[in-house]
């Protein structure tokens, strides 16, 4: 079985925060993500729910690949 599997029947060590609770730092934790701080460190209880929450999973990957697109160029000159 593997840990992606395992973790999701077994659960985490981590109390799962939940949808709503995710919710209001979900900003946080992807800009914590492409900065490259160590998010299982910072937010285990975010991770334990995106493990577990496919659409919560969905919506995180939407926001960081927005984040990670280049600012829109500047029309006004």
């Amino acid at each position: 079985m593997n840990d992606d599997l395992r973790g999701r029947l077994l659960g985490s060590e981590f109390r799962d925060s939940g949808c709503d609770a995710g919710f209001e730092i979900l900003d946080e934790y992807a800009e914590a993500l492409i900065r490259g701080e160590d998010v299982a460190r910072l937010f285990p209880e975010v991770i334990a729910h995106l493990a577990g929450c496919v659409a919560c999973r969905e919506d995180t990957e939407g926001l960081i690949a927005s984040l990670r697109l280049p600012p829109p160029a500047d029309d006004s000159e």
